[in-house]
């Protein structure tokens, strides 16, 4: 066998004489001897170490928590923030952390928010921010549910994921007041309330305002009908029927053959002046007074399409400057034939 050493030796010794002293008291106290007798049974015993607690994974990781009410009212919302200051070697898991997967019964879950901040000191600090709402009543406060955060040490984490050991760092709740003017099981929800009869003076203001209201109606009933009969009598002739008309019109005075400068001459006047009386029912206003330059003014401030209004102009400026040239208008076919497809297309697009 292997020599003890001398603390062994020691507390060997030690037993043993205790073993000593207590065997002339065997008869009178067998439980008492009996135990000892046990203790002293296993020499090995004495030597192990007491089982390891279970402490916090870093003596430096800090939680508080926070509310930004004292009491709450039954349908208020108020925040309920969790602060978690931690060292690099643990990271937390924040996928599970929705309003859909945490449980804070009774209280109602609206939102959750979850922040991660690294320090200068490469420590972390972990926020998650819970909008909570009350809906509890009968008792004068509350304390909130516990809430569990999983975290991984980063070197398990390192290795496989999947199957690093988790750890739970569970938060207790902090103790919110609840007020409500409502008893804890009330018969009725409604108060009674004594019905009192109607002040005889609060009759004059029903009366008034019916007899206003009545008035009111009376005079939007007469400017509806003068309204419309207005309308009547500015009604005129259909403008879409007075505009084909016109093109009917213009089309019938279109000369067979442009030979001579009569026949040119004539249907320069007879286009310009049908041009203008179809552009006045068009754009809804008078314009047979009007220049080229006019013409143009006046379409672009009524709005009208930009190639529209220069291919007006343009046909205008021809058909004046030809019907007031000094030496007289000669007779040029394909000028005549140019200003007669131009007017087709206006008169095509302009309806």
């Amino acid at each position: 066998m292997k020599p003890e050493t001398g603390i062994a030796t020691k507390r060997h010794k030690r037993h043993k004489r205790l073993l000593v002293n207590f065997v002339p008291f065997c008869g009178q106290f067998p439980s008492a001897l009996l135990c000892l007798a046990l203790i002293l049974a296993n020499e090995h015993a004495w030597g192990q170490k007491a089982a390891k607690e279970l402490v916090l994974p870093s003596s430096n990781m800090t939680v508080t928590t926070r509310l930004d009410r004292t009491a709450v009212w039954p349908g208020d919302q108020f925040h309920y923030l969790i602060i978690v200051e931690y060292p690099s070697d643990y990271e937390f898991v924040l996928d599970n952390l929705t309003k859909e997967t945490v449980n804070m019964d009774p209280f109602q879950v609206i939102d959750v928010g979850k922040n991660l901040i690294v320090q200068k000191n490469s420590g972390r600090k972990l926020f998650v921010d819970m909008t909570l709402a009350n809906f509890a009543t009968g008792q004068t406060s509350t304390q909130i549910p516990q809430f569990t955060l999983y975290y991984f040490r980063k070197s398990d984490r390192s290795a496989v994921a999947d199957q690093a050991a988790a750890e739970s760092l569970s938060v207790p709740g902090p103790v919110i007041g609840i007020r409500s003017t409502l008893p804890s099981e009330p018969e009725d929800i409604r108060d009674a309330v004594t019905l009192n009869s109607w002040n005889h003076n609060r009759w004059i203001f029903a009366a008034v305002a019916g007899i206003c209201g009545v008035i009111l109606l009376v005079g939007l009933g007469r400017e509806a009908v003068l309204f419309v009969r207005r309308m009547k009598a500015r009604k005129g002739p259909d403008r879409h029927k007075s505009m084909e008309a016109v093109r009917a019109r213009w089309v019938s005075g279109i000369p067979s053959e442009f030979t001579d400068s009569k026949s040119c001459s004539s249907f320069y006047d007879h286009s310009s002046q049908s041009l203008k009386e179809y552009m006045g029912y068009y754009l809804d206003t008078s314009t047979m007074g009007l220049t080229p330059e006019e013409m143009r003014d006046e379409m672009q401030r009524l709005g009208a399409k930009p190639d529209l209004t220069q291919k007006v102009a343009k046909v205008l400026e021809v058909c004046e400057r030809l019907r007031y040239a000094r030496d007289g208008m000669p007779a040029d076919t394909d000028v005549a034939r140019s200003i007669a497809h131009d007017m087709q297309e206006i008169l095509k697009a302009a309806r």
